[in-house]
């Protein structure tokens, strides 16, 4: 038989010429659409999505789960009595889906269009940081590629945090026209790269499913609400789709384990930690799938010689780090991954934080997914299974574990902060969706046994997962904590009542459904109603935004500005608490808000961005110092208050963004006569940055 993926390129190459004119044709027409009404369909769209609050959500999904179930008994019955009738229209339903095919080049342009134009238009809303420090590191390392070429952070070389996603970012820095329309890129680039995980999705499916059920997964795993972390300056955007693509290419390894679907492993697994620190524990997943392949073989000493490629990677890549650690050099990742493998962790720590984030990543799935893993797992992993089914199967067991990992030695860890991670596991969806179509599309095959212990655990997770750990947690590291949270708030019902409900109805589809219908729509529901209202949005307009860019319109061309900042205050004065306030929100936004501000030193106290920056001190004569020698930045950026040796340049007060912003914070951009000096030694400024008294 020839593989589903040959007769595909056949097939594309015969009509390639039409099937690529309709695919431009659609990119170029959602384009259009967002150029000439992006705004208007921005607004229109986000008011009609936030209109389905949690409460008013979870009534709309049991209504229509009520009255698909109704015409499910309805339609059984009408086959019963009208089967001769509805046989022959069964027919021609059959045969015009023939017809009307959609070519798979034409349907993932249009998945990927729609995805991409839907991300684009409700992210237009969210208009300022929220995630820190992430935000502001990933932001001051484009910044720092784009104008210097280097990834710098505090003007220190840094690669401890991310190499890729900086470098994926550096674009939008070095071509936008200031840090306003970087910020506005950026988050369309986000946008239109977590779309794209609709293709390696696509040929992870392909695999093992038909054509139409692969295009159909394709559009569920870009419907997931964590699309919506598009909206935030974070690394998760671009490992989704590289993790995705990860995973399809150790299923072609596991099948066939040439010398270059090894190496292609082998770099992948390296790009993947370029983006994200949290790749490292895929190393131990490649090392688990091969000894799984070895042990469903049958013939280890075989197969792992058959590996030897990616394993011989790997030993070398563990050797190099090991030499860099011991030389003091900076790793790749290491700022992040390295403080959690040195943690002593608690094997109960362990074991419950493992079962609480499997429990809100199961309701995020609307429970049924993850419940019928197993079941999938079982068909996938059957020793007459063929190659590439087995292959999948392994694949998507052993990554899932491995996030699992990554997952539960973070939460378990003091790093954790006591809260759950969905933010974390959330990759693993595309993998359990495509375990999930291949049981959908077999038949729903089960064993009563493993069946029931599904249902059991989809019921068990959420009964262990403590109502306190839900509500503290955060709508970014967790947006099903957060609906939940919610929807508690506004019907007074039980945390627990809530979460143990929804299980047992996703145990119960598990345990009756016969058709695929019940578990997609469960599926469905579970994406479209959480994510209708989560609402990332800030307290800019963008207007405001724009405003807040004016050290990338005050510079000359080419130039990039420091910022210093005193925190001088007076405490002293009845107002100093909430005019320091003011005064630290205007340096962190004038930070994120420009291309051309690129690095960050403090005096009395650190930048409110909580990203470490070097500190400067005032010598004899009112001269600046750094590590003792002279601090001397061409364009620097203070404390309106505080005069220094040069010519000031520009100079913005707060209150500019409007009625609501009148603390009396302000900054001004000075060309530096070098060294930086003040006119007079540092002494406590006035209350108010704009020269107003309480």
């Amino acid at each position: 038989m020839t593989p589903p993926s040959s007769r595909v390129r056949r097939h594309i190459g015969r009509r390639s010429p039409t099937e690529l004119g309709l695919s431009v044709a659609i990119a170029a027409g959602t384009a259009l659409l967002l150029r000439l009404w992006g705004s208007d369909l921005s607004h229109s769209l986000r008011e009609r999505l936030l209109l389905l609050r949690p409460e008013l959500g979870l009534r709309d999904a049991a209504a229509v789960a009520i009255a698909v179930f109704a015409l499910s008994v309805v339609s059984a019955g009408a086959r019963r009595w009208l089967g001769p009738v509805s046989a022959p229209l069964a027919a021609v339903q059959r045969s015009l889906t023939g017809v009307t095919r959609v070519p798979v080049v034409v349907g993932l342009t249009a998945i990927v269009s729609v995805a991409a134009a839907v991300r684009v238009l409700l992210v237009r809303a969210e208009t300022e940081p929220k995630v820190f420090p992430d935000e502001f590191i990933y932001t001051q390392l484009a910044k720092n590629i784009a104008q210097h070429g280097m990834p710098l952070l505090r003007g220190h070389f840094e690669i401890g945090y991310s190499v890729l996603y900086p470098l994926f970012l550096s674009p939008a820095y070095r071509f936008a026209s200031d840090g306003v329309a970087a910020f506005a890129a950026v988050k369309t680039m986000n946008a239109v790269v977590m779309a794209l995980t609709a293709v390696p999705a696509y040929a992870l499916a392909r695999r093992v499913l038909s054509q139409g059920w692969s295009l159909g997964l394709a559009a569920l795993v870009v419907l997931e609400p964590w699309m919506a972390y598009a909206s935030f300056t974070m690394n998760e955007a671009l490992f989704l789709p590289a993790f995705t693509a990860f995973a399809f290419g150790l299923a072609l390894m596991l099948e066939r384990p040439t010398v270059r679907r090894q190496l292609l492993v082998f770099f992948a697994l390296a790009l993947l930690v370029g983006i994200r620190p949290q790749a490292l524990v895929l190393a131990g997943s490649i090392a688990v799938a091969v000894a799984l392949k070895a042990l469903l073989a049958g013939s280890g000493r075989e197969v792992v010689r058959d590996h030897a490629v990616v394993f011989g990677g790997l030993a070398l890549g563990l050797f190099a780090a090991l030499i860099a650690v011991a030389a003091g050099a900076a790793l790749p990742a290491g700022k992040e991954a390295g403080p959690l493998l040195t943690v002593a962790y608690n094997p109960l720590g362990l074991a419950k934080w493992t079962l609480w984030n499997l429990a809100i990543y199961e309701l995020g799935l609307g429970v049924v997914a993850l419940a019928a893993f197993p079941l999938a797992l079982r068909g996938l992993l059957r020793r007459s299974a063929p190659d590439r089914e087995r292959s999948l199967g392994i694949a998507a067991l052993t990554l899932v574990a491995g996030l699992l990992v990554s997952v539960t030695a973070l939460s378990s860890s003091q790093y954790g902060l006591g809260i759950l991670h969905e933010r974390n596991l959330f990759y693993a969806t595309p993998l359990v969706l495509v375990c999930l179509a291949h049981w959908l599309a077999s038949g729903l095959q089960r064993t009563k046994r493993l069946a029931l212990a599904g249902a059991a655990a989809a019921v068990i997770l959420p009964a262990v997962l403590p109502s306190h750990v839900v509500r503290i947690t955060n709508n970014v590291d967790s947006p099903t904590a957060a609906w939940f949270t919610e929807l508690e708030h506004q019907t007074g019902w039980a945390m627990k009542g809530l979460t143990l409900g929804i299980a047992a109805v996703g145990a119960a589809t598990l345990l009756l459904a016969r058709r695929p219908l019940a578990p997609i729509l469960a599926l469905a529901l579970a994406f479209v109603v959480p994510a209708a209202p989560l609402d990332y949005s800030g307290a800019l307009t963008q207007e405001q935004d724009h405003t807040l860019a004016w050290v990338d319109r005050a510079l000359p061309e080419g130039a990039a500005a420091t910022l210093v900042h005193l925190g001088l205050s007076r405490p002293d004065q009845p107002c100093s608490r909430s005019a320091d306030a003011d005064q630290r929100t205007l340096v962190v936004l004038t930070e994120f808000f420009n291309a051309h501000v690129d690095r960050v030193v403090h005096m009395s106290e650190e930048v409110p961005d909580q990203v470490t920056s070097p500190k400067v001190t005032v010598a004899t004569g009112g001269i600046v110092h750094e590590n003792g020698r002279p601090f001397g930045p061409r364009y620097a950026l203070l404390d309106s208050r505080q005069p220094v040796v040069g010519q000031r340049l520009a100079r913005f007060d707060l209150d500019r963004l409007g009625p609501a912003w009148q603390g009396g914070a302000s900054l001004s951009l000075w060309k530096v006569t070098r060294p930086l000096g003040f006119l007079t030694h540092a002494q406590p400024l006035p209350p108010r940055a704009n020269g107003r008294q309480c």
